[in-house]
């Protein structure tokens, strides 16, 4: 049996705690991507698709030409919970201090609450990075952990999964990456009927472009004998070939279960639309937890409110044993997959 803990702090007050808690600034595709909340455990949305259709010349009293509307596709996404507690032990012990002192240090205890529910907060926001990581590389949500076993298919195009036509990238003196880029954007041209707004890589990829052979003869001439070029370089080449520029390098990486592990690998290029909303956006919806809150005596959260991370303090018994609990629903959604081409390139 569970209950909601009369805990100094409250359900309501521990809530707007942990949604105020901001992303890290390590978080870079966390912070990339807008939030939206809805009121369901689900999204669903439509993909429209966009044909660059022309109107028609007529005759003088002819026929005026009837077009054809966009076609769409509804797709249902269920939100996968997502969840994080500690055991209550500096909050207990304080209990235990205080009892024995007949102390009434309520401030003390409804700190270490809320240090406990921003560890545990922050524990959710890795956890939806690492998940944007997966989505970027295929197009794909794959999860197995926890009992959890579930794959979300955006449903990028097989012309955007891509990788050179010669030689990796690691071979700066054979592969050519920017006739690689070339053909890679024009296939996104084509498919979106708009240039790409930027391209993101590791910094592993960016320093392999900057000693690629091509590269350099493409910007210092094949007589040159450099070995090297600029970021800047690089990125005024990119330019002048109407190609995107490449932003800040994507080389985040998180603890999981003791073991350091990057967001997105190395290897990848990714190219991203000028507006990443359109793109877009990590979700988050209603969890079991927000319609207890909703539906309680112990706070005053309506159901408008519900959608987005919560936070209790509960005690489970008998026997009793009280922890801190931050839980929500939610996953990255890619509302337009074909806005997005990955390069496998090392």
């Amino acid at each position: 049996m569970a209950i909601f803990f009369d805990a100094p702090v409250s359900p309501d007050d521990i809530t707007v705690f942990v949604r105020e808690v901001p992303i890290p600034a390590n978080l870079t595709l966390s912070n990339l991507f807008p939030r939206r909340y809805v009121a369901d455990n689900k999204v669903d949305f439509m993909e429209i698709v966009h044909t660059n259709r022309t109107a028609k010349f007529r005759s003088y009293d002819g026929r005026i030409h009837v077009s054809s509307r966009d076609t769409g596709s509804e797709k249902f996404v269920k939100l996968p919970p997502l969840s994080s507690s500690l055991n209550m032990g500096e909050y207990e012990r304080l209990q235990l201090e205080f009892a024995r002192n007949g102390g009434t240090n309520q401030q003390a205890l409804a700190a270490a609450i809320y240090n406990d529910a921003q560890n545990l907060t922050q524990e959710v926001l890795n956890r939806m990075e690492l998940a944007w990581g997966d989505v970027m590389v295929d197009g794909k949500l794959s999860i197995n952990e926890n009992g959890l076993v579930s794959e979300a298919d955006f449903g990028v195009p097989s012309t955007h999964i891509v990788a050179p036509l010669g030689a990796l990238w690691s071979n700066t003196a054979a592969s050519v990456p920017l006739s690689d880029m070339i053909l890679w954007h024009d296939v996104y041209v084509a498919t979106n009927g708009f240039k790409a707004g930027s391209i993101r890589t590791s910094q592993a990829v960016m320093r392999l472009l900057t000693r690629n052979t091509e590269i350099i003869n493409a910007i210092k001439g094949a007589a040159a004998t450099v070995t090297r070029v600029t970021l800047q370089e690089l990125n005024d080449l990119m330019a002048s070939e109407g190609l995107p520029t490449f932003g800040e390098p994507l080389d985040g990486s998180l603890d999981v279960d003791g073991v350091t592990t990057r967001v997105t690998p190395d290897d990848r290029v990714f190219f991203l639309p000028p507006t990443i909303a359109d793109l877009g956006y990590t979700a988050y919806g209603l969890s079991a937890t927000a319609l207890e809150l909703v539906n309680a005596n112990e706070a005053d959260m309506s159901f408008e409110e519900a959608p987005g991370i919560v936070g209790v303090v509960e005690k489970i018994g008998p026997p009793y044993r009280q922890f801190t609990f931050v839980d929500a629903v939610g996953m990255p959604i890619l509302v337009n997959a074909k806005r997005l081409l990955v390069a496998d390139v090392k």
